[in-house]
């Protein structure tokens, strides 16, 4: 009897969920769909006028709809300097130096491309040498994210083709300490600087086509706190080439520009 009992209830159960399945179903199909914008995008200099920075990236999630909150966006300016964002930029010339042993070995590191592959991480590029015998000549690549970085250098002048592999943490004042292989490194202070980076909630969105328009405050605690951002994007279909993405402040240019990776899409 139990186990009739049991079996009689999922039944009604099942009848129950599949009725306000169905009903559900009825609803929907009256109801509209809520238009949505998203967005990952490197962003170069603007179009009209080519430049190549600031180098900005920009992620977001927008939504249209009654109401304040309209989503949010994450924004990164890697050239401009900002404090206490832990969001880092290695780019300059900066001694580096390795200890093997206790025996330290002085390096120049010179890097010259930093990209933007989120709005806290980045990768970068340069060349190098050794202080004391600058034949011995290097390439540099590597990563950064939030405050960990790490890089393979490869030598091209004298011993070519040996490589050192390193990982490290930044510190508050810029400088980078870590290891590499058997040997330690270290950077001195100032050898990064923290770049302006935010989240900000989004709170109005208007939609049309394959473009969305949407605005929010810069959040207190970052340089502009307080400026109304206007944002204009478009998709332009599935891929970035002739996707587009403007922004400018109050009173200010809506500057479109570059879109180096990343894609956006707007539904409706």
């Amino acid at each position: 009897m139990r186990i009739r009992s049991i079996v009689a209830s999922g039944a009604l159960a099942l009848a129950v969920v599949g009725g306000s399945v169905a009903g559900a179903g009825a609803a929907s199909a009256h109801m509209t769909s809520v238009p949505t914008a998203t967005g990952s995008v490197a962003l170069a200099g603007p179009v009209y006028h080519p430049a190549p920075g600031p180098i900005q990236y920009s992620s977001f999630f927008v939504f249209g709809g009654r109401g304040y909150y309209h989503g949010w966006i994450d924004y990164a300016n890697f050239t401009r300097h900002a404090f206490r964002t832990n969001v880092w930029n290695i780019i300059g010339t900066h001694q580096l130096t390795f200890d093997f042993s206790g025996t330290p070995f002085v390096h120049t590191m010179q890097v010259t491309t930093v990209t933007p592959t989120s709005t806290h991480s980045s990768t970068f590029s340069g060349t190098g040498y050794y202080d004391p015998d600058t034949s011995y000549t290097w390439t540099v690549t590597g990563t950064v994210d939030w405050n960990a970085v790490s890089f393979t250098i490869v030598y091209t002048g004298t011993n070519a083709g040996y490589t050192i592999s390193g990982t490290g943490v930044i510190a508050r004042d810029g400088s980078i300490s870590g290891s590499a292989g058997t040997a330690t490194f270290t950077m001195p202070a100032g050898s990064a600087f923290q770049v302006l980076s935010y989240k900000a909630t989004v709170t109005s969105a208007f939609f049309w086509d394959h473009s969305a328009v949407f605005g929010y405050r810069i959040p207190w605690g970052s340089p502009g706190a307080g400026l109304p951002v206007t944002v204009k994007v478009y998709d332009s279909g599935p891929l970035h080439l002739k996707d587009s993405f403007a922004m400018g402040v109050l009173f200010g240019p809506i500057i479109r520009y570059q879109i180096t990776s990343g894609i956006i899409v707007v539904h409706r």
